[in-house]
């Protein structure tokens, strides 16, 4: 099922968008009305299509916040709008989003646009398993994309709506959450042993039933991840 976050000024209205949503068989993982709650929920959360209202409250409108999340993540997003003036859409012109939506809309219209938006989330998803089969990670420093080996990863950190990525012979800061970049590493290698860390278990060099051990590094693991992680070492 596809989970859909409403950002929605109006509460009656999002209350209404979240019934039709679960009618059309959608998750609703969540209803905010400004930026910091948005930007807060995808520190560790995920959606798979934001549907997106233009003003909302705070001091960043619905354009302002959809410019913040395309900078750090690839996730669709729809635009819905009572204002329809040339000044709103040359600002929603500049930027890439999945779709727009005059209100009021009808269900229909609103069932196309996030069928389309999906569309693309799954080409991107697409892109990402080819990817994943490769031997590097490719990553973008100081304007150069670096293609860094997988088996030099040691592990990666999530930082907010960043992630770090701890190599052996230097750190990287990439723009995409921990989450998402799971996507682009070999699953067999590569394991999320807690919330903000994902390891690679060729790397580890001991554990107990609360950390482990990289390097000079120590990660914390998550409760009754154990077992599982004795699996995963005695297959390597």
């Amino acid at each position: 099922m596809k989970k859909i976050l409403i950002v929605e000024d109006e509460h009656e209205l999002a209350l209404n968008i979240q019934e039709i949503l679960i009618n059309l068989e959608y998750d609703v993982v969540g209803i905010f009305n400004n930026a910091i709650d948005v930007l807060d929920y995808f520190i560790d959360g995920s959606a798979d299509l934001i549907l997106m209202d233009v003003l909302i409250q705070g001091d960043l409108d619905g354009i302002d916040l959809c410019y913040k999340l395309k900078d750090k993540l690839n996730i669709p997003i729809v635009f819905l709008t009572a204002y329809s003036d040339k000044s709103i859409l040359e600002r929603i012109s500049k930027i890439m989003y999945d779709g727009y939506l005059l209100k009021p809309f009808t269900i229909e219209s609103l069932r196309s646009a996030i069928f389309l938006g999906l569309e693309k989330l799954k080409e991107n998803e697409n892109t990402k398993q080819i990817s994943s089969t490769k031997n590097t990670l490719k990553i973008r420093d100081k304007g150069f994309l670096v293609p860094v080996p997988i088996y030099d990863i040691l592990f990666l950190k999530a930082d907010g709506l960043y992630t770090k990525v701890f190599a052996r012979s230097k750190t990287y800061l990439i723009r995409d959450i921990l989450k998402d970049v799971l996507g682009d590493l070999p699953h067999t290698t590569f394991v999320r042993v807690h919330k903000s860390y994902m390891v690679n278990v060729q790397h580890i060099s001991s554990f107990n039933s609360k950390e482990l051990q990289i390097d000079e590094y120590t990660i914390p693991i998550r409760r009754g991840f154990y077992k599982e992680l004795h699996k995963l070492t005695d297959a390597k």
